[in-house]
């Protein structure tokens, strides 16, 4: 297992609970186990402006995780975050040991 830091960026116009569904759902893919200790930690940073427009949206839902993970699983869930189209970004870093 490895610690990893994950960022998503959610479309600013989501209503609350497909936000809340979504972010559920994120939480999900960055699980590694059962038991509290296997879920990530996620920080609710809220709506922020972006430095540029991503799909012609200004402003964008910010939420940072941090997740202890097997790296096969972060390959899983990155493709997983690739194909949603509420998702305006995300990034995966592993922390420094």
């Amino acid at each position: 297992m490895r610690e990893y830091e994950v960022t998503i960026i959610v479309q600013p116009n989501l209503e609350e609970a497909a936000r809340k569904e979504l972010i559920e759902r994120v939480t999900t893919w960055l699980t590694h186990g059962e038991g509290e200790e296997a879920q990530p930690v996620a920080n609710h940073w809220g709506m922020r402006q972006l430095a540029y427009p991503i799909r012609k949206h200004k402003q964008g839902y910010y939420v940072f995780f941090e997740a202890n993970l097997d790296p096969a699983r972060v390959a899983d869930a990155e493709r997983n975050m690739r194909y949603v189209e509420d998702l305006l970004r995300f990034l995966v870093v592993r922390k420094e040991d």
